[in-house]
């Protein structure tokens, strides 16, 4: 029986090093004020990282944070505890662009 428990070990530390790595993506061609929501599939995550991609001609606000507009291309880590993932897209000024959002939990 001794014997088992350090292989049951790997197999989780295995599972869980693959499921951190796979991405939920978004894309927004038609800025509006939205809230995308995800099911993190780990355990109890403790980070949200977020990477935007694309453009917008204005700036616009994601789960409270201020980006410029222009072109984008930026991360964001931010400390998340719960299984439900929310993105929250506030356009503030923006009213044109074409965004992609990878999100992962940690």
């Amino acid at each position: 029986m001794k014997k088992l428990i350090p292989i049951g070990f790997t197999i989780i530390a295995l599972n869980y090093g693959c499921k951190q790595y796979e991405f939920t993506t978004f894309r927004l061609c038609n800025l509006k004020d939205t809230s995308f929501y995800f099911q993190s599939k780990l355990l109890h995550p403790t980070l949200l990282e977020i990477s935007i991609r694309g453009y917008s001609d204005n700036p616009f606000v994601i789960n409270n944070i201020r980006l410029e507009g222009g072109k984008i291309d930026t991360l964001l880590k931010m400390d998340w505890y719960g299984d439900t993932v929310i993105i929250n897209f506030k356009r503030y000024k923006a009213a044109a662009g074409n965004l992609t959002f990878n999100c992962r939990t940690y």
